[in-house]
């Protein structure tokens, strides 16, 4: 679940950076990209959950999916915390940086949850960190 999450962060990660295109304020831009990601991320839980289960979301799936609900309600208070107390180029990097953290912070668990050594969860959570870097430098690179 961890893992999920985090994979799920990093795409929100992925669309912060269309906010610095000035269209707009970032801050609802921010928001409004968060909230769709999350739809988005429930919609396709919810499909793939009743391919899974014949038709029905049996009560393990609507956990799951109340878990990932609170859970992109906390990272939507996360990015909007930096929105509401810095301006613009500032709040996107402290969103960008929150998030990173947050997705650091994810990885470790689901490396932990694994039962691995400490090392080997760190570095696990450096080539999260690194892979989110590279795909944020590629996407900057082509002009995304």
């Amino acid at each position: 679940m961890a893992l999920y999450l985090s994979l799920s962060l990093m795409a929100v990660l992925l669309a912060i950076p269309t906010a610095e295109s000035g269209q707009g304020d970032p801050g609802s831009l921010v928001f409004l990209t968060a909230v769709g990601l999350l739809v988005a991320h429930l919609l396709a839980f919810a499909i793939s959950s009743r391919l899974v289960s014949r038709g029905l979301l049996d009560a393990e799936a609507r956990l799951i999916a109340t878990a990932q609900i609170v859970a992109g309600a906390f990272v939507i208070v996360l990015l909007m915390i930096p929105m509401i107390l810095f301006d613009a180029p500032t709040s996107i990097q402290v969103a960008e940086g929150l998030l990173l953290a947050f997705v650091a912070w994810m990885a470790y668990l689901a490396a932990r949850q694994a039962e691995i050594s400490q090392f080997r969860s760190w570095m696990y959570v450096l080539s999260v960190i690194v892979s989110v870097l590279i795909v944020l430098a590629l996407k900057s690179a082509v002009g995304h």
